[in-house]
């Protein structure tokens, strides 16, 4: 399995070589659409009752689902214009606690970030939309780029 990064602000410049790699970051206008298919990954845990994470990185891949979905099921108010649904509710796979701030990669493309999701761990989950951000995530990479290293 291949361990991507946003190619963030790091303490160290990471190694890049076939197990560790790049991850682009969306358009200001892509969106992705229902039925798509998209990984998510992390080391949270693997049933509500198993504590703690996961000793490996777990992999799966979810459906994005239509935003009527996550308005219908979650009481928090879902905001489709910086949210994504994801994980088809037939199906148990989802992101869980623990996997929170993970990516969200559907087409070697991080489109969102594990948010929350149902404390019993079924789908659908609820992502941040990482092409709402872009402008800011723009700004912060051009203030850090211009400190240069420290």
């Amino acid at each position: 399995m291949t361990i991507p990064f946003l190619g963030t602000q790091l303490e160290r410049k990471a190694n890049l070589n076939a197990y560790v790699s790049r991850l682009m970051l969306p358009k200001r206008t892509t969106w992705v659409r229902p039925r798509m298919v998209c990984s998510v990954a992390g080391w949270g845990r693997l049933s509500v009752n198993r504590l703690p994470g996961a000793e490996k990185l777990q992999e799966v891949e979810l459906e994005i689902q239509k935003d009527e979905l996550c308005i219908y099921i979650y009481t928090n108010p879902y905001d489709s214009t910086t949210q994504i649904c994801a994980g088809d509710p037939k199906q148990w796979k989802a992101s869980f606690k623990g996997d929170s701030g993970g990516p969200l990669v559907c087409n070697n493309v991080a489109q969102g970030i594990v948010s929350f999701g149902n404390k019993n761990g079924s789908p659908p989950g609820v992502y941040t939309r990482i092409s709402s951000f872009m402008p800011w995530i723009e700004n912060t990479m051009r203030h850090f780029s211009l400190q240069g290293p420290d």
